[in-house]
């Protein structure tokens, strides 16, 4: 009975943690002026109509109103409830492998967790934070330069480099050849605060990984025609899948 309740405490933690997550996505690349990250209150995206405090349950909100607004009726979209379960799921694993008391299992979930949302947003808008990605190169800076959690200091420094000027210097060689960009500069920043993180004998497979995923995700979506391809969400996944293996198999 004791480990049920436990297990449910944390599923409630990580379903509040998957939803702050779909407010982070849908927030912070949103060009609305006023829509910031502290207002306004939770809202239906179709009608605009503040969510009560039942809806705002993780889980049971979305499940309770058969994925529709009580309001407008429209349909919601199934990514808020699908955040919730990846979220609360990733905090159960973490727990079970490394412990709750373990600072560890924290600090991975913080990073799986900002990868995540760099991910889910380069897919749905094709933007990314500098923000978030700026926050990953402290965390990994802070973990390995202090602790050596991930990888050894000089390791964490040059996964920093070569992260982003990996992406930098094939970006420049295309604008030479095509006179435009080819790969936009915020995945030089995310690629980078992997690197930081991972060190950089995790670059090439998390980019040969990373890049696999967004063609594969690119060629089965609706919008396949275009040619801008989310290559955030390829190394936000990615990021996520090398660091949950490393940690796994230690």
């Amino acid at each position: 009975m004791e480990i049920f309740l436990e297990n449910l405490l944390f599923i409630s933690l990580g379903g509040c943690v998957g939803s702050f997550a779909s407010m982070l996505i849908y927030r912070l690349p949103n060009p609305d002026p006023s829509i910031n990250l502290l207002s306004p209150r939770s809202f239906c995206p179709t009608c605009k109509t503040p969510l009560s405090l039942a809806q705002l349950v993780p889980f049971f909100g979305y499940l309770a109103n058969k994925a529709k607004c009580s309001k407008c009726s429209k349909q919601i979209d199934g990514s808020y409830l699908f955040n919730e379960i990846f979220t609360a799921a990733l905090l159960i694993y973490l727990i079970n492998l490394l412990g709750i008391i373990n600072p560890v299992t924290w600090l991975i979930f913080s990073i799986a967790m900002i990868l995540y949302v760099q991910a889910l947003m380069d897919l749905k808008t094709l933007l990314l934070s500098q923000l978030l990605s700026f926050l990953l190169i402290a965390i990994g800076l802070g973990a390995n330069l202090g602790f050596e959690i991930f990888a050894v200091p000089l390791d964490a420094l040059l996964g920093l480099i070569f992260g982003y000027g990996l992406l930098f210097s094939i970006n420049q060689l295309y604008k030479m050849l095509k006179s435009q960009d080819g790969i936009g500069s915020g995945d030089f920043l995310l690629l980078s605060g992997i690197g930081s993180i991972l060190g950089a004998s995790a670059i090439g497979p998390i980019l040969l990984l990373g890049s696999s995923l967004t063609i594969c995700i690119h060629v089965i979506s609706k919008d396949s025609k275009t040619k801008e391809l989310p290559l955030g969400f390829g190394l936000g996944l990615s990021g996520i899948i090398y660091l949950l293996m490393l940690m796994t198999l230690r």
